[in-house]
Order: C-alpha cells, then sequence, then structure tokens
C-alpha cells in the first residue's frame, strides 16, 4: 500500500502523536533492560542505560510522526497498520543501536536489548490498539442486541473468494441489519469443510436446493442468495443457474460485485500489440540499456547536483513555506499512474480561509525562476532512479491531456525532456505534443538522445520557441499512421464479417 499522499494545503495534518504511544515509547526500553535484569546499583554507572532509554524515546517519537503510527483510528486498526508500527518500531531501534555504538561502542549495553527493545515496543502499541478496537467492537455489539427478530433475514453466499471475506467482515461490522449468514456454497471441492470468520463452506452450487431443505428443517429460512464473484462471466454464470432455484421458490438473487461495483475490470491489450507499437520493436533493445544507463545516471546526478537540490528548496521553503516538494499523478508507461515530483512554484490553491486564489496571484517570483531554470524539474531525478521515468521521453501527462485510447507515446517511459520541449514546449498544443513524441519513439537513438540533451540546455537559456518544419513533419506522419490504423480496423472488420458468414454456412 502506497504512503497517502496529502494535497499541498492539507499538509499539516500529517503530524500527530498520541500520549500513549509516547509513554509506551519511553517505557519498551526501560522494561528491555528490566526483563535483561541489567544490574542497576550504585556502583554501576547508569549513564548509559539513561542515555539509551533517552536516545530510544527521541527516535521513536521522530518514527511514530514519520511512519503515522497515530493516524489510524483505533476501532479499525487493520494489517496496514501493524506494519507501520513495526516499521516505525525497526527504524527507532536501529537509529538508537547505531547512535550508541558510535558514541560508546555500545559499552556496558547488552547487545541483546535492541531485539528485546523492538519487540516489546513492537508488542506493545499493536497490543494497546488491538485492545481499544475489542472495547469499540464490543460497544458496536452492545447497541445491536435488540433487534426484531421478525426482520431477520438468513442468506446464503456463494463464491468463498476475498469479495466474500469482505461480504463478511461488513455484516458482522453491521449486525443492526439483521441480515444474517446461514452457510457458504463454493465449487472448489478443496473448500468444502473450511470456513470464513467462522461461516463453513458446506458445499457447491449443486447442493443448494438440498441445503435450502436441510437449513428449513432446522428452523432457519433463507430469503436468498448473494454471489460474490468479482469475474464478471463467472458471475453470471452461478447467477444464470440459481435464478430457476430462486424463482421456484420465491427467493432473492443478489450480484454483490454490481451492488458496490467492484467487477474486474476486461483486460486490455498490451498496448505493444499495437500496430504503430510494432514499427518501434527494433528500438526496444536500446530502451532497455537506456533505462539502466539513466538510472544510474540520475543516481549520480543526486549527489551531484544536491547543492542545487538545496539552493532550490531554501528559496522555496523562504517564498513560498512547507512543503517544498509539490507531487503531481501523470500517466506513465503502457498508462500506469505515476507520481511525480517538483519543487514548489505556486502558492496553495486556496488560502487558509478557504478562499480561492487567482492564478496570477498563485506564481510568486521565485516560482517563475525556478521554472524559468528548470530548477523545478530537479526532484523529478528521483523518479527517474527509481525507473518511474526517463531522463529523455515523452513527458509525462495528465489524465485529462492524454490522448484516448492506447497511443505510441506510453510505449516507453516518459522523459524529464524530450522531442516536444525542444521544438514548442509550452507554446505547442497536446495533438501537436503527441505527434512529436511519437515521432521521437520510432526514431529514438543516442545521438537523437544528445542531441536533445544538448537542445535543452539551449533552451533554458534562450526559451521556449516553436519549430514548424518539425511540427509539420510530425503531424503528417501522425495523420499517415492514423489512416493506416482506420484501414487496418476496417479491413480485420471485413474479415470478421466473412469468416462468422462462412462459419455460419
Amino acid at each position: 500500500m502506497r504512503k497517502p499522499r496529502l494535497p499541498s494545503s492539507k499538509v499539516t495534518l500529517s503530524h500527530r502523536l498520541l500520549v500513549i504511544d509516547i509513554v509506551v515509547a519511553f517505557g519498551a526500553p526501560v522494561l528491555a533492560f528490566w526483563l535483561r535484569e541489567v544490574p542497576i546499583s550504585a556502583h554501576v554507572d547508569p549513564t548509559p542505560i539513561a542515555f539509551y532509554v533517552g536516545a530510544a524515546t527521541c527516535f521513536s517519537i521522530l518514527f511514530f510522526v514519520q511512519f503515522h503510527v497515530a493516524h489510524g483510528l483505533s476501532k479499525f486498526f487493520s494489517f496496514h497498520d501493524a506494519i507501520q508500527i513495526a516499521k516505525a518500531s525497526a527504524c527507532t531501534v536501529t537509529a538508537t543501536a547505531i547512535l550508541l555504538f558510535t558514541l560508546t561502542r555500545l559499552d556496558e549495553i547488552p547487545r541483546s536489548i535492541p531485539p528485546i527493545h523492538f519487540l516489546i515496543l513492537t508488542a506493545s502499541l499493536v497490543g494497546v490498539r488491538l485492545a481499544r478496537r475489542m472495547m469499540a467492537q464490543r460497544q458496536d455489539l452492545g447497541a445491536t442486541v435488540n433487534f426484531a427478530h421478525d426482520k431477520e433475514r438468513s442468506v446464503i453466499i456463494v463464491g468463498a473468494g476475498r469479495l466474500a471475506w469482505f461480504y463478511i467482515r461488513l455484516l458482522d461490522s453491521f449486525a443492526a441489519s439483521n441480515r444474517r449468514i446461514a452457510a457458504i456454497l463454493d465449487d472448489d471441492f478443496a473448500l468444502h469443510g473450511r470456513s470464513i470468520f467462522g461461516h463453513v463452506i458446506m458445499g457447491g452450487t449443486q447442493e443448494a436446493s438440498a441445503l435450502l431443505d436441510d437449513l428449513a428443517q432446522h428452523g432457519i429460512d433463507v430469503a436468498g442468495f448473494v454471489i460474490c464473484e468479482r469475474d464478471r462471466d463467472r458471475a453470471l454464470e452461478l447467477f444464470n443457474r440459481l435464478e430457476p432455484l430462486c424463482l421456484d421458490r420465491g427467493l432473492e438473487l443478489e450480484l454483490l460485485a454490481e451492488q458496490i461495483g467492484v467487477y474486474v475490470s476486461e483486460p486490455q491489450e498490451d498496448i505493444r500489440d499495437d500496430p504503430q507499437a510494432s514499427e518501434a520493436s527494433p528500438r526496444r533493445d536500446y530502451f532497455k540499456i537506456k533505462f539502466v544507463i539513466e538510472s544510474a545516471l540520475a543516481a549520480v546526478s543526486i549527489v551531484v547536483l544536491s547543492p542545487l537540490f538545496a539552493l532550490a528548496g531554501l528559496l522555496v521553503a523562504i517564498g513560498l513555506g512547507s512543503p517544498v516538494i509539490f507531487w503531481q499523478r501523470r500517466i506513465g508507461r503502457n498508462g500506469r499512474p505515476i507520481y511525480i515530483y517538483k519543487f514548489k512554484t505556486m502558492r496553495n490553491p486556496v488560502d487558509k480561509t478557504g478562499r480561492r486564489l487567482d492564478e496570477n496571484k498563485r506564481l510568486t517570483p521565485i516560482g517563475r525562476f525556478l521554472r524559468a531554470t528548470r530548477l523545478d524539474e530537479l526532484p523529478q531525478l528521483y523518479n527517474v532512479m527509481r525507473g518511474d521515468m526517463a531522463l529523455i521521453g515523452p513527458r509525462p501527462l495528465l489524465l485529462v491531456d492524454q490522448p484516448a485510447g492506447r497511443t505510441l507515446r506510453l510505449s516507453v517511459a516518459p522523459g524529464l525532456t524530450g522531442w516536444a520541449q525542444i521544438h514548442g514546449g509550452k507554446f505547442v498544443s497536446v495533438e501537436e505534443k503527441n505527434a512529436l513524441d511519437e515521432w521521437y519513439v520510432r526514431s529514438a537513438s543516442l545521438w537523437l538522445d544528445l542531441a536533445i540533451l544538448f537542445r535543452t540546455a539551449l533552451i533554458v537559456l534562450t526559451g521556449d520557441r516553436r519549430n514548424e518544419e518539425r511540427l509539420a513533419a510530425a503531424l503528417a506522419r501522425a495523420a499517415e499512421d492514423k489512416q493506416k490504423s482506420g484501414s487496418s480496423q476496417r479491413n480485420g472488420a471485413v474479415f470478421r464479417k466473412m469468416f462468422e458468414e462462412h462459419r455460419a454456412l
């Protein structure tokens, strides 16, 4: 699960601590020394122990904030929250051990203290939240004791997958609806006799009629079936199989995935199957090599340009305040969403009173300077290093600007700079950018990339300007490819029609 990204105007919500967590942060190392039976007397210097406890408490508070340990609501404590606690505890113990080893080489501190400290800290934080979660659940269940028996409805779940797991948890949490689970059915014989949260899988759908009769003699009147299957074809198959039985007995039949909108989306064709993308296939090896080289170059550049990072960050902090880094969701390779990072160049869209600001009031002189010098793009070297982007390639677009359907520009990783940026940049339309980017994908080479880097440096000094000749050539090629693609689709439709007619004969 990705760390949540807060909008710039809401970033102040990210700092929170609980008093009980601070108490645990202090008590965990103390308890670790007590369990380890470390002697504390007049003949033993307590300074190393006190130093360890103090450093551990300070690091705990720091990492509790960093990993948002106090953000999760205890009544909804989840596995993700437990993972965040484990990460914070591991970082706390590691940082404490490194600090003390550097200063004192952990003299008079048993080597078993850090792992014991980690276990106590993690178990205590998790235990506190589990206890609060159990108390909250008891209160919720206490509010649902008095329900109308005549409104109780028993249902049989069909399908023992993750959606069934979710539905059972949902009913357990909101028992006031008086909907009860009578049984679970699944056609996988290996699952028969097993259970989900205590509800037993009693057989397959072929046993549905017999199960209804069996439950009826035990006083359980089933109101209907709930199909918990995410695959649309499989769900419809189960629906058609159970529909006659439900019509005959007057039972309800529900498709849960359809009600809550979580059907598995139909698989999309890979962009590499596109006729246009096949033209760029001879250059796929080049793009693979390019990916490795550029990732390494980005890592080196981050170190070499660290003074520029510090300068730009300082300017943003002075002129615009915290946070200095701005993130934005863009479209990456094969249509996968990515998050790119920049130095913030504009004020937040609303002021402290919630009033919306005009665009011209949001851009500051510092922001204009960072944009003009391209210094605001420096954090995207991190995107390049981790493989989300390339140094050279089509610029990643916002979803609203991305052309519909599969486009050739999405067959490669987006870049910090590209062919469209050196032939117009902000002065070219979305359609023109797409045409220029697709021309680059077809023509990519080492010499072309070096030329783009050189021209990018000139653009920083001279500013963006349109190159009408390059634009005309790219647009003409795009129109030619579109015509070929349309002709290919028409020919494919004619062939499929002929095939269907032949099969009918």
